[in-house]
């Protein structure tokens, strides 16, 4: 285990922040993939929740982002335009056969594409993200990962954050190793346990606003949608903040 990871004095936005579009499994609970659920751009016009999210991501990781996907969405996505800079990342081989799913897959995948990249992960389920939202996470960034918490249970959020290649590195020593531990959260509270912050513990209590963990400015911002009831919730928000911008 590398003992890399020290106290960093300052958080710092790095050059080579990359967009990790995590595009998610089978979305059994929704009924349909989440993934291409018609956004509402406006009163008449939709396009795919993803292709969205690509671009907010674009607009804050000028070096490039990466789609991490399944086999499943490959057709869907092959026929797609993407901008420039857009990578297309399918589940590695490495993490299919040693049966790591859920989030990790898709940050593993994409640290296995490039090993030397910081990413700003964001999952397609969190249709309610802005532009404020990605440029805020990006500038508070403290390396090595930083993640939002939710503002109900102040749990952090692994896939609406932001790993360094060392963070990432240490998720797969913790999946692939003997440990077995694929949870981000968990590799991620290691972590910062090592350099001192509380997390949960036996004494019960929750993580707190500090250097690597904060709550949105906005609770929206984390509203997850993984069922058509939540889906149907978010459209009726996204419909209410299209009436005041056109107003």
């Amino acid at each position: 285990m590398s003992n890399s990871l020290t106290t960093p004095t300052s958080p710092s936005t790095p050059a080579n922040l990359h967009g990790l579009l995590v595009l998610g499994g089978q979305s059994t609970r929704m009924g349909r993939d989440k993934a291409f659920l018609d956004f509402p751009v406006n009163e008449t016009t939709t396009r795919p929740l993803y292709l969205h999210l690509l671009d907010l991501l674009h607009q804050v990781c000028p070096a490039g982002v990466y789609i991490s996907h399944n086999a499943s969405q490959v057709e869907t996505l092959r026929g797609a335009e993407f901008p420039v800079g857009t990578v297309l990342v399918q589940d590695d081989d490495r993490i299919t056969s040693a049966d790591i799913g859920g989030p990790a897959a898709g940050l593993l995948s994409a640290h296995f594409a490039n090993p030397e990249a910081t990413f700003l992960v964001l999952a397609v389920d969190f249709p309610l993200v802005t532009l404020e939202t990605l440029t805020d996470l990006a500038s508070r960034y403290t390396p090595p990962v930083t993640c939002y918490l939710h503002a109900s249970d102040s749990h952090p959020e692994p896939l609406l954050s932001v790993w360094a290649p060392e963070a990432l590195e240490e998720l797969r020593e913790n999946a692939m190793g003997e440990k077995k531990k694929t949870g981000p959260c968990w590799t991620a509270r290691r972590i910062w346990k090592r350099l001192g912050v509380q997390t949960v513990g036996e004494d019960g209590k929750q993580m707190e606003d500090g250097d690597f963990v904060f709550k949105p400015r906005e609770e929206q911002w984390l509203f997850n949608t993984n069922r058509p009831d939540e889906w149907e919730k978010a459209t009726s928000i996204l419909s209410g903040r299209s009436s005041v911008v056109s107003g």
